[in-house]
């Protein structure tokens, strides 16, 4: 878990006095700039996760409103068990909750614009980092991948999945890409027409 708080040198203790109560097994203070957030998130283009060592990086993702603490634990259960121990092909694997400041998107009305899951606060995202050796371990990965985030949907009680479209898999589909709303999707079409009428960036979820 990153903790990051702008324009000071040390996060203030009210925010990270919580976690270090948790008794965490490690704890990492560092200070610096903007330019130095990648390399701490593990997302510098020199990270791991960036290079070209012939992993398979597969995400996940789902929006979230809230913490669900029961269907966290359960989904953690889950992932421990198939990337823990020496033999597991899915060792470098993260699961990542990401929490952002997100007040400015929220003022806005739900329908003032053509972007969608203005009310999730959290995004969560299995990444299971692997090297593929065959379409068997291929279809592996898209199941557990699936269920990890089956159980964080079933937690938030809705039965639609809001993804990531960056993240995204590729196959939950326009809706859970973009919106549940038809006039959303008419919107966004409407768009892409206008500023993409050749379909050159459609080789990604597209919307059409």
């Amino acid at each position: 878990m990153y903790i990051i708080q702008e324009g000071v040198t040390a996060v203030e203790s009210r925010y990270t006095k919580p976690f270090h109560d948790l008794q965490p097994l490690k704890t990492t203070p560092q200070s610096g700039t903007y330019h130095d957030l990648g390399a701490w998130t593990n997302i510098a283009l020199d990270s791991p996760p960036c290079q070209d060592y012939g992993f398979n990086n597969p995400r996940f993702p789902i929006y979230t409103k809230s913490y669900n603490t029961t269907a966290q634990k359960k989904a953690y259960k889950l992932y421990a068990s198939a990337i823990s121990g020496a033999e597991s092909p899915y060792t470098n694997s993260i699961f990542m909750f990401e929490d952002y400041a997100s007040a400015g998107i929220r003022d806005r009305p739900a329908g003032a614009s053509a972007f969608a899951f203005r009310d999730a606060h959290i995004l969560a995202a299995p990444l299971i980092i692997y090297a593929s050796a065959n379409k068997t371990q291929d279809h592996t990965v898209k199941k557990l991948g699936t269920q990890l985030r089956e159980i964080i949907r079933e937690g938030t009680g809705s039965s639609e999945l809001h993804t990531y479209v960056n993240y995204a898999y590729g196959d939950e589909g326009p809706k859970s890409w973009f919106g549940y709303e038809s006039w959303r999707q008419d919107r966004l079409k409407a768009l892409k027409k206008k500023y993409d009428p050749k379909s050159q960036f459609s080789f990604y979820a597209p919307i059409a």
